[in-house]
């Protein structure tokens, strides 16, 4: 992704962006275009064999206060650094995420996942059993973000997947720490979501305290490239986040 190269804001807090699963920061380049002159960093989602090692990564390389952007596994993660860091995180950002923990029995199916994608080679392992998945019924035919899809897994490759899929298999139930958020908080998804359907989007919002919620119409998984609709909504919240 290509980060706004104008000078930071003065006063803004920095914008920490936590991609998911087999993501880069080009997924949330379409809502970085729309903040010129916020200062945007990308947290680094790899090289962590559970979702509490990832979180105190994250945390130990973070700006002394920000706001967190989480897509996915990385608003998994997001939620992992509000409960280790809450007075850094002035603002929270939940996009397509659950704050459930992984299903029982789940860690069987994700690394036989794991070793089916090291089998095929992660491009057509994602083709194959993730796009339908990951995209509304609009979206399915979208080449271009198709292989932006396939080209950031293939960029990141299997180890990287099966470090994430440790995240994911290990991760904590976060709905009893939800009612404690005092920051700002947003809870957005696809309408059509089949990774992290509206349900769990309502869940969060309504334990969090005055939580924003949005469901985009007609959008999937991968709501931030499916629709204008969401990146706009989140800059838009950006702008009611204290900056103190």
């Amino acid at each position: 992704m290509q980060l706004p190269t104008e000078a930071p804001a003065p006063g803004a807090l920095p914008v920490l962006l936590l991609p998911g699963t087999l993501c880069d920061g080009r997924v949330f380049a379409k809502l970085a275009a729309l903040l010129p002159g916020r200062d945007i960093r990308l947290a680094d989602m790899t090289g962590a064999g559970s979702a509490a090692e990832l979180g105190a990564k994250i945390v130990s390389a973070a700006p002394a206060r920000f706001i967190a952007i989480g897509f996915s596994l990385g608003g998994i993660a997001a939620l992992e650094v509000a409960a280790l860091a809450p007075e850094r995180v002035a603002g929270l950002a939940l996009i397509g995420s659950s704050a459930r923990p992984d299903k029982p029995g789940g860690a069987v199916g994700r690394r036989a996942d794991v070793a089916e994608a090291k089998l095929m080679g992660i491009g057509p392992f994602v083709l194959e059993k993730l796009w339908p998945r990951y995209v509304g019924r609009a979206a399915r035919t979208d080449r271009a973000l198709q292989s932006l899809v396939l080209d950031m897994a293939e960029s990141l490759g299997p180890a990287v997947f099966a470090s994430q899929t440790e995240v994911a298999i290990s991760r904590a139930d976060s709905r009893p720490r939800l009612a404690g958020l005092t920051m700002p908080v947003l809870v957005l998804c696809g309408e059509e979501d089949a990774m992290c359907p509206p349900l769990l989007q309502h869940e969060i919002a309504q334990a969090v305290p005055h939580a924003a919620l949005h469901i985009i119409p007609g959008a999937g998984h991968f709501v931030l490239q499916e629709s204008p609709a969401a990146p706009r909504h989140i800059a838009a919240w950006l702008h009611t986040v204290p900056d103190v």
